[in-house]
């Protein structure tokens, strides 16, 4: 049994590790900064308070997050997707597997302000994408994560 950063092993299944502190800190961030806009600024101005609601729902919405869950379970040979508490698990062949993708945002600074780490399968002719995660300043995560993925499917880096 190896030791890896990202996953948990649970037999054939590893279990993607949640990004808690970066989801709770994003979440947390916007429902405080809503909130705040909603009863302060928003006491005077009717469309301010709407605003401060509403940034603070797309800060509960972030928090749900949390509840997601990704597993590749190599015993069946499949990635197992749960978006949030709400959605129900659904399972994909890796025989759809295509490749792994990283893309960032840049500033125009030259800060990478967003990356997402995504899995591209091929369903039928049809391209999939799977969020996997996010980071903020840095691909070189989401690059480790990918790698240890591909070390659990058994994938040659050909990089």
């Amino acid at each position: 049994m190896e030791n890896y950063k990202y996953f948990e092993q649970e037999g054939d299944k590893y279990h993607l590790k949640a990004q808690f502190v970066f989801i709770a800190f994003i979440g947390g961030l916007c429902i405080i900064a809503g909130l705040a806009t909603a009863f302060t600024i928003g006491t005077t101005d009717k469309a301010n308070r709407w605003i401060g609601y509403g940034i603070a729902l797309l800060g509960a919405m972030a928090l749900l997050r949390l509840t997601s869950k990704t597993a590749i379970d190599m015993g069946s040979r499949q990635i197992l997707l749960k978006k949030n508490l709400f959605s129900a698990e659904v399972a994909y062949s890796l025989d759809n597997f295509e490749t792994f993708l990283v893309a960032k945002t840049v500033s125009i600074f030259g800060i990478t302000m967003n990356a997402t780490a995504s899995m591209i399968l091929n369903i039928n002719g049809e391209e999939k994408l799977l969020m996997l995660n996010q980071s903020v300043f840095s691909t070189a995560p989401l690059n480790n994560m990918i790698n240890e993925a591909m070390h659990i499917m058994k994938i040659e880096d050909h990089i």
